[in-house]
């Protein structure tokens, strides 16, 4: 009986959780299923006898203790959900330069890598890509290799816009990307390049990104960006 009605107390959760934004289960508000769960699990522990039905009152006073303390560590942990996850993700940005820091105004920071750029995970045409923040670049570069990663049709594409590398000049390929998404902040209809094959090894972002924000600043080693 214990780990049935620990398995519905789960369960319940996970689907609170995962319907939160709807504010809505069964066309019932979420507070009133997470109440209901809770109360129709400790009546069935009860009603059921506890673990036996030889069970003393002693006993079963403390299953009962011991279910409100889980119910009560569930709705606890499932209340400040958003809290715990926005300190994860602030350690791990922290502790992993490229992870983004979100504030709560939506502010998103990175760390400083140890030389010296800025690196960012960006969502560009939904396909996770590993960029350098340029702002001496004019527009967002991809390689080659993460312009096929996009979805970006290589086969169509007109390498004949010219454009400066550090081994000098080269020619790359103007294209529009669908969206790009960091840390919760995206853009769409996006104006890039493709650099040929073997002139880049990192994606850019460049200006063409950054300059839709709100705005953005460095600060010692950190970077952030504003919606």
């Amino acid at each position: 009986m214990f780990y049935v009605l620990l398995g519905i107390i789960a369960t319940a959760v996970a689907l609170l959780m995962f319907n939160h934004d709807q504010g809505q289960l069964f066309g019932y508000p979420l507070e009133m299923v997470a109440s209901i769960t809770l109360t129709g699990s400790l009546l069935l522990y009860l009603l059921s006898g506890g673990r036996t039905r030889r069970s003393g009152l002693f006993e079963n006073l403390k299953q009962a203790a011991i279910w409100l303390l889980i119910g009560f560590a569930l709705v606890l942990g499932y209340s400040f959900k958003d809290d715990a996850k926005m300190l994860v993700e602030r350690v791990k940005g922290e502790l992993i330069p490229g992870v983004a820091m979100v504030s709560e105004g939506g502010d998103v920071t990175f760390r400083r890598t140890d030389n010296g750029h800025f690196r960012v995970l960006a969502l560009v045409n939904g396909a996770s890509l590993p960029m350098i923040v340029d702002t001496g670049a004019s527009a967002v570069v991809l390689t080659y290799e993460d312009a096929e990663k996009a979805g970006i049709p290589i086969s169509e594409l007109q390498f004949s816009s010219p454009v400066n590398t550090a081994n000098g000049q080269t020619h790359a390929a103007r294209i529009w990307l669908n969206n790009i998404s960091i840390g919760g902040i995206s853009e769409a209809r996006v104006p890039a390049m493709v650099a040929q094959k073997g002139d880049l090894f990192q994606s850019l972002l460049g200006m063409t990104y950054l300059d839709r924000l709100s705005g953005w600043s460095v600060q010692g080693d950190r970077l952030t960006m504003r919606p």
